[in-house]
């Protein structure tokens, strides 16, 4: 699996990429104090599709990745731990399904490696 970073989606640019399993649209979030609603549940979605709502902070990139990943499970393998993941939390919520992902010590452990190391490190 490889990720590519685009600056358009043009014809063009996709094709040079392809296969494409998926895409993530990133853009800044600014909180709307005036437009947060009850949590409303989905009542019309393809319950074949995998969705897990982010319930961990600085975890989206690791969510929509999985989301992507298990989506496209009939086409790649996704490895025992995920399938297990994914085989378990098909009947939950969104949101129970984020909590799934979120107490996976494999997946953890997996994010957590991408942290970024500060070169600098201040102790009091």
């Amino acid at each position: 699996m490889q990720v590519e970073e685009l600056m358009t989606l043009e014809d063009e640019e996709l094709r040079e990429i392809k296969p494409i399993f998926g895409l993530i649209f990133l853009f800044k979030w600014v909180h709307d104090p005036a437009g947060d609603k009850a949590e409303q549940p989905l009542t019309d979605y393809d319950p074949e599709l995998f969705f897990a709502n982010q319930v961990i902070n600085d975890a989206c990139a690791t969510y929509a990745l999985l989301s992507i990943l298990m989506n496209r499970s009939k086409d790649i393998t996704i490895g025992d731990e995920l399938k297990n993941v994914k085989d378990f939390s098909m009947a939950l919520s969104g949101k129970d399904r984020g909590w799934a992902i979120g107490n996976s010590e494999l997946i953890r452990q997996a994010h957590n490696s991408f942290t970024r190391q500060d070169p600098f490190e201040i102790e009091y």
